[in-house]
């Protein structure tokens, strides 16, 4: 009966320890949002993507650009022309143009969503975990729905390199500015 009693106590400690701490707000490097991570304006911006999904890779090149105050313009198309994905951002919502069928599940849209509004959109939750000259790495959300991007190979305050990955998932998207073609 003693020992039972101990891991009684042992166990109400714990349950208490857990609950006081793992509901409590994180206040230490969080941000409430700021500025977005790439800033679009009317001319377009163009990015080499490359998407890993476990085994499935697609690759191409995704074209940016703000149409109106609170609304960006996504556009993947692969390198041969073919049109991967044309997403609409507004504020909270993703409106999908046109999709190919393999992407076109629920939860990927899903994650599309937050990780385009994390690089594209002011005001975004995020987590500063390490902050240098030349490197900068985020995160947001716990567990299943962590995000870790990483910015990196700056040029003036615009990140030439982003780097979103979802580790348990196994999902990579980077993102590499391409540098505009000035005739």
């Amino acid at each position: 009966m003693k020992t039972f009693s101990r891991y009684v106590s042992l166990l109400l400690f714990i349950c208490i320890g857990i609950g006081t701490t793992s509901c409590s707000p994180r206040l230490h490097n969080q941000s409430a949002g700021g500025a977005e991570i790439v800033t679009t304006d009317t001319v377009s911006q163009q990015f080499n993507l490359q998407l890993d999904f476990m085994k499935h890779h697609f690759s191409g090149m995704l074209i940016a650009r703000r149409m109106t105050d609170d609304e960006v313009r996504l556009l993947f198309t692969s390198y041969f022309g073919l049109s991967i994905f044309d997403f609409s951002l507004r504020g909270d919502s993703l409106h999908v143009n046109s999709c190919i069928e393999p992407m076109r599940k629920k939860n990927l849209l899903r994650i599309l969503e937050h990780d385009f509004k994390q690089v594209f959109l002011p005001n975004q939750p995020v987590r500063i975990k390490e902050k240098s000259a030349i490197f900068e790495r985020r995160t947001s959300g716990k567990g299943m729905g962590k995000t870790i991007i990483s910015l990196s190979q700056f040029s003036g305050s615009q990140p030439q390199r982003i780097q979103i990955k979802h580790p348990w998932i196994r999902l990579k998207i980077q993102l590499d500015k391409l540098e505009p073609n000035n005739p």
